[in-house]
This record gives structure tokens, C-alpha cells and sequence, in this order.
């Protein structure tokens, strides 16, 4: 199997590495989406120091205690008692700084609901007086934010970091997709996102064709892991995809989507804070104005399977694979376009490190009012303000001046514009100048060509970081 690298997330192993120089007794919350890096990180971490990293299953806790036993005897070569707790207890006696990792925490609370106040007794008692580093890690997302950390929590208080592991940017992506063009990068992207998990598909493919080729096959996982994740950590699956149907068929505002999910419009609201908290939807609200959202995707693999692979699948069990590839590969810019703006959005702050905005980007958000709409607005209130306009396109330098020319006639009317106001488009490339990644006009106007200025900061990016090649 072709080893892949382990995507360097710098900044979390950082904040790990500072828990870990810190003497004293540390109780650790890592927890994410499936697939979105925990374990990995976690591994990664914790290869060159002394401890244990369990993974639970759904196993009766009996089962699961003598594992944990086992694992420690191996590890460590000491003799712990089979029951989880008591185990963690004698290992923190030992008196020397150990990293004890419960991996997919929520199966051992699963099979003992005990498990939590019996360990802020022994937190209480005796760990507080040592130097265990206790990780309690999971998939679960709504078990982790309600169970462990709310306050009913039996050790709600008792944690010392807490880190939610958010998808990667599409800035820091550039490993997996190293082996394609830049324009195929992104939208190779656009269908699978910022999971490392289905990052690692496109690694070493030469183009979108082939990652299409494996997603879309019979019996490939990608073709029902959206249905499972949402069975996994919903009650009501049916309703949920309901709703994200409708928002991948173009409905953005609640009442559409409770006509077409039919559903009650009073519900709905409760529906996508779930789905805001897995960090699949998001509700966006025109910037600087209170009144008026709209549901977006914020995760593209889930924007893709709900707007290509409910249409394609029956296609792709039939064995019709290569019909399937050819209808997304028609419409491939068409899907990227619906996606590309949150995908911009997401890394301003690195256009605005690397030279292309000059707006610091405080505030960051798309703005409309009735059929006005600015594809995003990026503020330093007081300051500064970025207009953008973003097409996912070839275009002339004359068709970019007349988009600028609109984009600042719209803004006028934003009642955003600060001092210093700068006006953007973002394209696929600049006709006559494919090689450039921006060109600067007169009157604070800037033409940018995505793919281009990506590989510039991608080039930037992997100058001042220390690559970690692993396998994953």
C-alpha cells in the first residue's frame, strides 16, 4: 500500500506538546467527526513517549477492561487490575509522566455509564497529585459535547484542553493533492473536502477522473458514509437528509426547506443547529445586517454526495460506473462554482498573509439585500473592506474590468465601505495571462486567479514548515 503522508497539523500538535511539558495531572478532550484525523493525530503525538493508546470498540466492558489490561502489560510491562478505572489509578501511582489515550471513548461509557463518575472520583482523589496525561478521544460528536462536556458532566471541570478537530483548509490540503494540476486540486476539493480520511483518496492520483473512478464504484464506502455518520449520531436520520437534500437543491431559506423536507418551519431551526454542530450546515446572515439567513454546506463531501451520489448511485450499483464519471466530469466547474465561495472564504486569512487582500479579515462573510448580492466582504471595521467577486471561470482582462465596475457599484450600497476600500475578483484564470496569479489595477482593483496564487502560498506554506512523512 502506497504510504501516505501524515498531514502536519502544526498548530494542534503545538497545543498537545504544550499540555504535555506541563507538570501536573492533565485530562485531555479530543474529539471530531469520523475520519476527520483524531486518531492519527493523536498517534502521532504520542509515538515517542512513554504510555498506551486503547481504542474501544462496542464490546461489553468486561471485554473491554481486559483489552485495556492487556495493552498496558504489553506497553508498559506492568500489571494493571481489568477494570478500566482502577487500571488508569494504578498507572498514575507508578509517578511518572504517561500518556494514557482512550481512543472512541463513548464505547466504554456505552458499556458502563458508570465510567464517568467513576473517574472524577479518582481524578478527585488521586490523579490530581500525578502525572498522568489522560486523553479521552471520540467520534461522537453530540456524546462528547452533551455528555462530557456540559455542565451535568460528572467531569465537567475537570478537563485542562479541549480541541474539536475542524476539517483542513483547502491552504493546507496541498500533500494529498500534490500530484495533480492545481485547477484539478481544487476540484478534487470540492467533492471530498477537508477530511484527511478522504483527502487520502486523491493522494498520488494524477487527476479528478481517477478519484471519481474509485469513489464512484460499486461497494466504495464514500457512496454511504454520509447516510452512516448521520445514522450513527442522529435519532432521526430521514428528517436530516431531508433537509440537506433540499439545501443541495438550491433551498437556502427555512421556509423552502420545510416545504420540501415537510416538516413543520418551527422545527427547523432545532434541525440545523445538529447538523451546525457537526459542522456539516452552517446559517449565514447577510454581514452587517441582523435580519435575513440562509443554510449553506460547509462540508463538501456531504454538498456532494447530497448533490451527485443520491442521483448516481443506482447508476453505480448496476455497474455503470463510467456513465456515472461522465455526467459529474460535464458538470464538474458548474458543482465547484457552488462551492468555491465558502472554500475562499475559509482561507482569507492566508490571502490576506500572503499579499493578495489587503483587508485584514476581522469580519469575513458574503452580503445581499433583495436581489443585490456580494459574494463575500472582508472587514477590519474602522479600517479597511474587501469586496469580492468570485467566478469560477476563464475570463478577459475587459470582462474583469465590467465585473469590478458592478462589484463597485454594489458595494455603495452595503453601507460596509470603510476609509480604504479594495476591490476583488477571484477567477479560474485571467485569459492571455494563464501564468499570473494576479494582476493590480488602478482605483485599488485586483484580478486574482485562484489556482495560480494557490500554488504560491502552497509553495510559501511548505517553506516554513517541517513536513512529517509518515504512513497513514
Amino acid at each position: 500500500m502506497q504510504a501516505i503522508p501524515f498531514l502536519n497539523r502544526r498548530i494542534e500538535l503545538e497545543v498537545l506538546e504544550k499540555e504535555y511539558s506541563r507538570n501536573g495531572f492533565s485530562l485531555v478532550i479530543v474529539y471530531g467527526r469520523r475520519g476527520i484525523g483524531k486518531t492519527r493525530l493523536l498517534m502521532e503525538w504520542s509515538k515517542r513517549k512513554r504510555g498506551v493508546h486503547y481504542i474501544a470498540a462496542q464490546l461489553s466492558y468486561e471485554q473491554l477492561s481486559r483489552e485495556f489490561s492487556e495493552l498496558v502489560g504489553l506497553e508498559l510491562g506492568i500489571w494493571v487490575p481489568q477494570d478500566i478505572v482502577e487500571a488508569i489509578t494504578r498507572i498514575a501511582r507508578i509517578g511518572e509522566k504517561i500518556v494514557v489515550v482512550l481512543d472512541e471513548f463513548q464505547y466504554i461509557v456505552e458499556a458502563d455509564p458508570s465510567v464517568t463518575s467513576r473517574l472524577q472520583r479518582t481524578i478527585d482523589r488521586e490523579l490530581v497529585n500525578s502525572n498522568l496525561k489522560l486523553v479521552l478521544s471520540g467520534s461522537a460528536v453530540s456524546f462528547f459535547e452533551k455528555e462530557l462536556l456540559g455542565y451535568r458532566s460528572p467531569i465537567f471541570g475537570r478537563r485542562t484542553l479541549t480541541l474539536k478537530l475542524k476539517q483542513i483548509r483547502l491552504t493546507h490540503a496541498r500533500e494529498f493533492l500534490s500530484t495533480m494540476n492545481t485547477v484539478d486540486a481544487i476540484r478534487t476539493y470540492s467533492i471530498l473536502g477537508g477530511s484527511p480520511s478522504y483527502l487520502k483518496i486523491a493522494y498520488g492520483k494524477p487527476n479528478i477522473k481517477h478519484v471519481l473512478e474509485e469513489i464512484l464504484s460499486p461497494g466504495h464506502r464514500l457512496l454511504s458514509e454520509a447516510e452512516e455518520l448521520l445514522r450513527q449520531e442522529l435519532r432521526e436520520p430521514k428528517t436530516y437528509m431531508a433537509i440537506l437534500k433540499a439545501v443541495a437543491e438550491g433551498k437556502t431559506k427555512p421556509s423552502e426547506i420545510a416545504q420540501s423536507a415537510m416538516i413543520d418551519v418551527r422545527t427547523v431551526h432545532h434541525y440545523v443547529n445538529v447538523l451546525r454542530e457537526l459542522e456539516i450546515l452552517d446559517t449565514v446572515k447577510p454581514l452587517g445586517q441582523k435580519r435575513g439567513s440562509r443554510l449553506r454546506f460547509i462540508d463538501n463531501y456531504f454538498h456532494f454526495w447530497f448533490h451527485w451520489i443520491v442521483k448516481l448511485r443506482s447508476l453505480v450499483e448496476a455497474g455503470l460506473t463510467d456513465k456515472a464519471i461522465s455526467i459529474v466530469l460535464d458538470r464538474i466547474d458548474e458543482y465547484t462554482a457552488k462551492t468555491i465561495e465558502y472554500t475562499i472564504e475559509t482561507i482569507t486569512p492566508e490571502l490576506y498573509e500572503y499579499e493578495y487582500i489587503k483587508t485584514k479579515p476581522v469580519e469575513v462573510g458574503p452580503w445581499w439585500k433583495g436581489k443585490e448580492e456580494i459574494d463575500l466582504v472582508v472587514r477590519d471595521p474602522g479600517k479597511s473592506t474587501t469586496f469580492i467577486e468570485v467566478k469560477w471561470t476563464d475570463i478577459t482582462l475587459k470582462e474583469a474590468e465590467k465585473t469590478l465596475n458592478k462589484l463597485i457599484e454594489k458595494s455603495t450600497k452595503t453601507g460596509l465601505t470603510s476609509p480604504h476600500n479594495h476591490y476583488v475578483l477571484i477567477t479560474r484564470s485571467i485569459k492571455e495571462h494563464e501564468e499570473t496569479d494576479k494582476i493590480e489595477l488602478e482605483d485599488n482593483e485586483t484580478i486574482i486567479s485562484l489556482p495560480r496564487a494557490l500554488e504560491k502560498i502552497w509553495s510559501k506554506i511548505q517553506g516554513t514548515k517541517t513536513r512529517t512523512l509518515t504512513s497513514y
